[in-house]
């Protein structure tokens, strides 16, 4: 598991160009609470569920990656997180991605898409 703030397990996404499903865990691997969003390089063949959210310290939140058929590229996606109060609710921590917010701890995390054929 790496060793930011926040991990994605598995840290790829093995689905075909075909198209399908993968499952991952988004898990906080600190002692603050997270917010997260998650951007996509290519809109058109992935949707991911939820596209933002909050782990609470020491937990995991299912995501799921759905490819829909078309040709494969080098695509991505990037799952931001920022710390976050422990009241905020997940749809008052998605202002964490708002300009002028202020967290001491923020970062981005990487998943490789790989579709290939």
């Amino acid at each position: 598991m790496a060793t930011t703030a926040l991990a994605c397990v598995p840290p790829v996404c093995p689905i075909s160009a075909a198209g399908g499903k993968s499952q991952h865990h988004l898990v906080n691997q600190c002692g603050a609470k997270l917010a997260f969003k998650v951007k996509c390089s290519n809109n058109s063949n992935y949707t991911v569920k939820p596209v933002f959210g909050v782990v609470g310290v020491g937990e995991k939140v299912a995501m799921e990656i759905t490819r829909s058929n078309g040709k494969p590229k080098g695509d991505k996606l990037v799952i931001l997180f920022a710390e976050v109060t422990d009241t905020m609710t997940p749809a008052e921590a998605a202002s964490a991605f708002q300009p002028g917010f202020q967290s001491s701890l923020t970062g981005e995390v990487v998943v490789k898409l790989s579709a290939a054929e």
